[in-house]
């Protein structure tokens, strides 16, 4: 640490000397008094040179002076009322001034927002401190701190197949799909029998699709059900490919097998019969987007807690700590993926507002917009 202060110091005390020699050199340079007077001045000299060599009679010389002195007082009062320039000497005393400030003002500004004697904190440390805390209470990390420490348990364990999964699903709120993907296959090729993982996996390829239930995310559904016949998110979403296929009274039916399966008091129950009533009055699919905006997500029990509640935590930082386009950008997509769209519109509205004068971190914080359009939720 002393080291550090004493190169600091000497790099200050070079910058100082540097600009004050260049100072007093402009100093010495400085441009003479106005040529204008010395041109006047000459001319009395020159005719005092003529008279006294007989060349120019005392009449005439008289009246010379006394025009060359009328000129040479009316342009001195010119460069009066002009007012001087500041003198080398004082230009230099600006400069010192200056020169001894700046490394004051940078030091006070260091001790009091900086930390001095905290040496730098490198990855594996911080990677350290984030497991010591996920332990302790996952909800105070944001979600790339998270995935961190599930994608260093999963490099500690290869063939454990649930910290891929949880990876998965901490990627797939942060809105970084094709990674969450990636994961997930890795989890359901470790553990091929969990209808969980399939389940998740193809609702992840459904987002990545922008809610179309392409081939991929059909065959994990579909492996998903043969493992759990009970299982909600493949049984809506098998529904749903069915009548975007054309086969609208094939998908209804199972919807409607799906809607008698749940309690009344369920608030998937309201949901999922919205949607219904809609399709059967509309007799098309896509009207039932709109209807199922506001609906939670799909992800139920601890896994829909566990990222909420990361989820509120980057938002409760962001309250305190506005000042972070990334943070914004990462919070609008999780919105996004958690199917809270009253939160993601309010946190677009709230990123334009702090960075309306900033339009390069106003274009960093909307990058959260560019995350994949919410599929409708199944419910389960």
């Amino acid at each position: 640490m002393l080291l550090f202060w004493i190169l600091a110091g000497l790099i200050s005390s070079g910058a100082a000397l540097l600009i004050l020699s260049r100072a007093a050199r402009a100093g010495r340079g400085a441009a003479p008094a106005d040529p204008t007077l010395e041109v006047y001045r000459r001319q009395l000299s020159e005719l005092d040179d003529l008279a006294e060599r007989g060349l120019l009679g005392e009449e005439e010389r008289r009246a010379a002076r006394a025009e060359a002195g009328r000129r040479l007082l009316v342009e001195a009062e010119h460069v009066d009322a002009r007012g001087p320039a500041l003198s080398a000497r004082a230009t230099r005393g600006l400069v010192l001034a200056a020169a001894v400030a700046a490394p004051i003002v940078a030091l006070v500004a260091y001790l009091t927002t900086g930390a001095p004697g905290l040496p730098d904190m490198p990855y594996k440390a911080r990677l350290k401190g984030w497991e010591t805390v996920s332990r302790a209470d996952p909800s105070r990390l944001s979600l790339p701190q998270m995935a961190a420490v599930l994608a260093a348990d999963a490099k500690s364990k290869p063939n454990d197949p649930q910290p891929l999964y949880y990876l998965g699903v901490v990627e797939r709120a942060d809105g970084d799909l094709p990674s969450a993907i990636r994961h997930l296959e890795k989890s359901v090729d470790l553990d091929p029998r969990n209808a969980k993982v399939w389940a998740t996996l193809g609702t992840a390829l459904v987002e990545q699709d922008q809610g179309k239930v392409g081939d991929a995310a059909a065959d994990a559904f579909r492996r998903s059900l043969q493992l759990d016949p009970t299982a909600m998110q493949p049984r809506y979403f098998l529904a749903r490919a069915d009548m975007a296929a054309g086969r609208l009274d094939a998908g209804l039916a199972a919807w409607r097998e799906l809607l008698a399966s749940l309690p009344a008091q369920d608030p998937r129950h309201a949901q999922l019969q919205a949607e219904i009533d809609q399709v059967a009055r509309t007799g098309k699919l896509d009207a039932v987007q709109a209807a199922s905006d506001q609906a939670p997500p799909a992800e139920g029990g601890q896994e829909a807690a566990f990222i909420r509640s990361m989820v509120d935590r980057l938002a409760a930082r962001l309250k305190a700590q506005p000042d972070d386009p990334e943070g914004w950008a990462r919070l609008i997509r999780a919105y996004g993926v958690l199917r809270q769209d009253d939160r993601r519109k309010a946190a677009i509205t709230e990123a334009q507002r702090l960075f309306k004068d900033r339009p390069d971190k106003l274009k960093t914080a909307l990058q959260g917009e560019a995350a994949p359009a919410p599929v409708p939720v199944p419910p389960g």
